[in-house]
């Protein structure tokens, strides 16, 4: 079983590219320039062929925000930005800027929750939550 794991870790990006997508989410005209507005603030430092990036990315595209994405493989400068900002080379990283200052958060899955706390519908939030 384990050709088949090894198997899933290489090409599973490329299945899930396959699956039908969600359909992204759908707002108001007014609701989506607010949104807009806030995922300007919001870069996401990535690699194309990572599976946690990937999870991110299909999250963004399903909640319908569009973010600044850095690929660190088409520019090292990025790897230099990651790495003094936030102090580690690691992928996914979503840099949140604020007034009170620069946020970098790592890890998939907390990226995924920061996401869902700001640009999911709040029924949406309530459903997942019970």
């Amino acid at each position: 079983m384990s050709w088949y794991k090894a198997l899933l870790g290489k090409y599973g990006n490329w299945v899930d590219e396959l699956a039908l997508p969600a359909k992204p989410l759908q707002r108001s005209e007014h609701e989506q320039a607010s949104v807009n507005r806030l995922a300007a603030s919001l870069t996401l430092y990535d690699l194309k062929n990572c599976p946690y990036c990937h999870r991110v990315r299909k999250h963004l595209k399903q909640l319908n925000v569009d973010v600044q994405e850095k690929n660190l493989k088409r520019c090292h400068i990025y790897q230099k930005e990651l790495l003094s900002g936030g102090g580690r080379a690691q992928v996914p990283c979503l840099k949140i800027e604020k007034k009170s200052g620069t946020k970098w958060l790592y890890e998939s899955s907390d990226i995924i929750r920061y996401l869902d706390e700001k640009f999911a519908p709040k029924h949406q939030r309530l459903k997942e939550s019970a």
